[in-house]
Parts: structure tokens; sequence; C-alpha cells
């Protein structure tokens, strides 16, 4: 009978390349009761922009379907249903376009189908046009604002209250009849497609140790060790490991087939070589050890692996040779090309005044010849992250950056 949507987004217009990152669909049927309802997270292969608002990080969306993925699924289950939607203009103009980038059309138009937030002045005179306001009016719980899931249950459940109050026959019958018959095109729902929704992309953050292969020892030092040491050090410049950082160590150990006995080996190494560039005033400051026990957590050591280290060097004592070589720590020159990406805290001119300030340029695309990405979510699917990767440039979060300029 009645399919409600709801699309969180990249940004507010289509026409500028601004995509679907999430899709929910709820069916609800002539008497407003929900009777099925499904969700996906959407990769929309670009940066997802005000991540404050969806809430929807770039680590959420790496590994989810994309819209053409999920296009026979979202089909299926909006044909022959009345498309119902809170500011349906929005959600159709969004919906219309992503299947357009396929070279579909769809009978999906906002004089079509109905509009909770237009119908609200009819059924919730005293409430704004908000969602929250118009469920708080009807006494409807609401639950994530801004999650599709959960907007879309929220004007299902408005429908619903619509409905009790119109009566049957519902008075957009004749909506209901047309969208019976409206044609749709045919796509095959995509077998290896399967929907990916909010929470999944935690479930998968087990440390990635756990998802090296145990295989025998071949020798005692691995001689891929500088290769791999070279990766991790890129991948520590922030002090934070990406999705798309720990999924290269993987894939690097994997590619070198170090086993994961020998990769908890190269991250103990890598622990004393930085105790010792630590101690080698003889002193370890607080700043000093809250690095170290920072760099043993996200290499899931334990904290007592860093006294361990730290007592190894005093015992070696100032100036001696680290226990492993370190890859020379990252930093910045003067004249250095800096690149941002992403919706940051601070406008995208303060951060350039900041480079600027600090001698380095600020360059408007990723070349060869760029230093550093500055990335407002580090596993930023935009396409200057992509292209960083590419050239093994260094993505770090703008707190990062801050540390770089300020050791420079």
């Amino acid at each position: 009978m009645y399919a409600v949507i709801d699309v969180e987004t990249t940004g507010l217009n289509p026409a500028m390349h601004d995509r679907v990152c999430e899709i929910a669909v709820v069916h609800v049927d002539e008497r407003g009761r929900v009777t099925d309802h499904w969700s996906s997270l959407v990769n929309p292969e670009r940066d997802l922009g005000p991540q404050r608002i969806h809430a929807i990080r770039a680590a959420d969306v790496r590994h989810a379907p994309t819209f053409r993925q999920l296009a026979g699924e979202i089909t299926e289950r909006l044909r022959h249903r009345l498309v119902v939607a809170h500011n349906l203009a929005f959600d159709a103009r969004f919906v219309t376009a992503e299947y357009a980038r396929l070279g579909a059309t769809v009978p999906i138009h906002h004089a079509d189908g109905l509009c909770t937030m237009r119908l609200a002045p009819r059924f919730l005179p005293l409430a704004s046009r908000s969602l929250a306001d118009c469920c708080l009016a009807a006494a409807i719980p609401q639950q994530q604002a801004h999650s599709a899931l959960d907007d879309a249950l929220a004007a299902a459940r408005l429908l619903a209250y619509y409905l009790a109050s119109a009566g049957q026959p519902a008075p957009w019958e004749d909506a209901i009849r047309l969208a019976r018959k409206q044609v749709w095109p045919e796509l095959a729902p995509t077998a290896a497609a399967t929907a990916m929704t909010r929470g999944a992309a935690a479930a998968r953050q087990v440390h990635f140790l756990a998802r090296l292969v145990d295989r025998l020892p071949r020798v005692p030092e691995p001689p891929q060790a500088d290769a791999y040491l070279a990766l991790l050090d890129q991948a520590l410049l922030d002090r934070y490991l990406s999705a798309a950082e720990t999924d290269a160590l993987v894939e690097t150990a994997n590619a070198l087939r170090l086993t994961r006995r020998e990769v908890v080996g190269l991250h103990r190494q890598y622990l004393r070589a930085l105790a010792t560039e630590a101690v080698d005033d003889g002193i370890v400051t607080t700043e000093e050890l809250g690095d170290l026990h920072e760099v043993a957590s996200l290499l899931d050591l334990a904290s007592g692996e860093v006294d361990g280290a730290i007592a190894e060097a005093l015992s070696a004592g100032p100036g001696a040779p680290a226990v492993a070589p370190v890859p020379q720590r990252f930093t910045l020159s003067a004249g250095d090309l800096v690149v941002f990406t992403g919706q940051m805290d601070e406008a995208r001119e303060v951060w350039e005044a900041r480079a600027f300030g600090a001698g380095y340029q600020v360059g408007r695309s990723v070349t060869k010849k760029t230093a550093l990405l500055v990335a407002a979510d580090p596993d930023s699917l935009s396409g200057k992250a992509r292209q960083a990767r590419k050239y093994r440039i260094p993505v770090v979060h703008p707190a990062a950056f801050l540390k770089l300029v300020n050791r420079t």
C-alpha cells in the first residue's frame, strides 16, 4: 500500500554532486500498520559532507554497497506502492537523481506521493514543519533524528496518525490507484549487495591483528620488516588508525606473508624504538609517556610493555642505538604543499591561514607533489583522499596537522 522513505545525504543538492549515504523504506498497510522495514548505509563514492548532522563516518560506509548495487532491492520495495516521506520533495529529488545516474527513470515525484510535512497543517495545525515537532504534536516518540530508518519509522507513525484522523477510505485513494499502475524499470536485485546498517562498521572493529592469518614463522627477523614499519609509521602519524589505514596494514602484512606473531613482534620493536628515542635525553616527560601508552594501545600491546620498553631503553643508556630501526618521523618543511578536504570544525580559510602562517603552500587538488592531506574524516572517500592513498601521501586529522605545525 504505502512505502515510507527517508534518505540521509552528503549535502542539499544532487545537481551539485551530493549523493545518498543512507536510505530506509518502511512498508505500511491501509490501516497505518508497519508491516516491514529495511535500511542500508550507501557508499556515496565521495566525501560525506555534514557529518555532524547525519553522524555517518567514512569508516561506516567504506564497505557499504553503492546505490547501483542496491537499486534492484530498492525498486522492489517501492514498486506499485504510494511513496510517502516527510518533505517528499527533498527525498524524491535525491532518489530520482540516483536512479538517473544509472540511466533509469522512476515514477517518484512529490506531486504524486504523500508528504507528511505538507499534510501537517491539515492534521496538526499547531505543529511546525519539522518531523520532530510534528511527532511531538501527535504524541509520537522519535528515536535518533537524522537516522534514515528512525526518521522513516517516525514518518510512518505520522501517516498512521493521519489515516486514523481522516478515516476510511483515505482521501488520497486516487494517488494509491495511480501508484499501482506506475511502470518501474526492471532492475534485478544484486546478489552480492548486502544491506549494511548503522553499527555494522563498529562490529567489524576488532583489532586489525585479529584479521591476520596465523602462519608458521619463517625466520626470526623477517626481511620485510622495513616495508611494514614504514607503513606503520605513516599510519601512526596522527596517533589514530583509520579504517583505511588498518585495511592497508592488513593487506601489506598479508602481501609480505608476515605471520601474526611476526607483526606483533614488529609492533614491540616499534614501541621499544620510540622508548629509546624518548629516553635519549635521560628523561621521559609526561607527554612522552602518554604518547608511548597511546601507541601501545593502538598496536594492541599491554600497558606493561611500555614500562618494559622504557626500562630496557634506560638500561642501555643515553645515545644507545634503537633496538629496532624506526623510519624517520614524518615532518613538514617550509614550502611543502598541504591540501585540505571535508567540512572541518572551523572554516576552510582558517585552516589554510594556519598552513600559510607555518610557511607551507596550500593546494586545491592532490598531486604527486602534495606532502600532506588534512581530512576532517581520515577515512574520507573524497576524490582527494583517494588520490592521496594512491600516491601514499599521509592523510591526517586536523588535530594531527596542528601538532605538526607546532612541531616545526
